[in-house]
């Protein structure tokens, strides 16, 4: 049995690794969701809550499982702490000067809020945020170190995701200290825990462990 934390992304809530969680308990493992300082309340609770608070809340375990930002969070504790033995990094965004740019550009000009991704169907969460959140999931992305994350990664990749350029996952993997293996949910989008591959992505986690 092993003890396995997941991690949603930005904008939404233990709910969202919810079906994954539970294929995963079925299985036998002892499994902890979180919801991020700030979420599953109301978009204005982001307003002054940072990387920090969210890198804090990352529950202690062996196996880290995220989504997006949630992938992120997992790749940046594995980097520091040895005691995990597995992440998986569902759809994590990649570094991106000209985003970071563009968004103090617009904080610049006095714009406070931006729109998000629209919702997975069933999926609860924000559709919008506060322009310091996405600046601090942003320049939490550019702090990571992936050479210093040597705990094997399976690296996932929702075939229809529209929102992380799939170019972006081979610059993740190149960079990455440590063993990749990869794989393609042919019918998830970037939320990809609410998509129909659960099974086969079940299945890969299981394999790892």
């Amino acid at each position: 049995m092993a003890v396995i934390g997941l991690i949603h992304g930005l904008g939404g809530t233990a709910a969202t690794m919810a079906p994954l969680a539970d294929a995963l308990a079925a299985a036998g493992h002892e499994v902890h969701t979180v919801t991020l300082p700030g979420h599953g309340t109301d978009p204005e609770d982001l307003v002054g809550v940072g990387w920090s608070d969210w890198l804090a809340a990352v529950p202690h375990a062996a196996v880290l499982i995220g989504q997006s930002m949630g992938a992120t969070l997992a790749l940046t504790v594995a980097a520091v702490n040895h005691h995990v033995q597995l992440v998986v990094a569902i759809n994590p965004p990649v570094a991106d000067e000209d985003a970071l740019e563009g968004l103090e550009w617009r904080r610049s000009r006095g714009h406070d809020w931006i729109d998000g991704p629209d919702l997975a169907d069933g999926e609860v969460g924000y559709t919008r945020f506060p322009i310091t959140a996405v600046i601090e999931m942003v320049e939490g992305v550019h702090a990571l170190d992936l050479d210093a994350v040597t705990t094997p990664v399976l690296l996932v990749r929702g075939e229809l995701d529209d929102s992380v350029d799939p170019m972006s996952l081979d610059v993740i993997a190149e960079n990455l200290g440590g063993p990749v293996v990869r794989l393609t949910l042919p019918g998830s989008g970037h939320v990809a825990t609410f998509g129909p591959d659960i099974p086969q992505l079940t299945a890969a986690i299981l394999e790892l462990l």
